[in-house]
């Protein structure tokens, strides 16, 4: 089955303020963030029921390098991502929407 991937307006938030602040951190480092990110969304869209829930029927995958989950549902065809979550936050701070 092919996927669409659907990114909400808070994960893309997050995106761009994670690649700014590694951008800040090095030069370069946030495009490998992006990188980083493209390849966890090629994964992803080849198999997403293979990431476990966080909170049913709401799924979450974690990225190699960063410290950084993907939280997500799949829709028939399609593949929301709710959130781009740094895991050193507080997780009571992780929404969706």
């Amino acid at each position: 089955m092919a996927y669409k991937l659907e990114i909400r307006p808070l994960a893309t938030m997050e995106i761009l303020e994670a690649f700014d602040w590694y951008e800040l951190q090095r030069v370069g480092l946030g495009v490998e963030f992006l990188d980083e990110l493209d390849t966890f969304y090629k994964s992803l869209l080849r198999n997403p029921s293979s990431y476990g829930y966080y909170d049913k029927p709401v799924r979450q995958g974690k990225m190699e390098r960063f410290p950084y989950v993907v939280v997500f549902e799949i829709f028939d065809e399609l593949i929301l991502v709710y959130s781009v979550f740094m895991t050193k936050q507080d997780p009571g701070k992780k929404r969706l929407g």
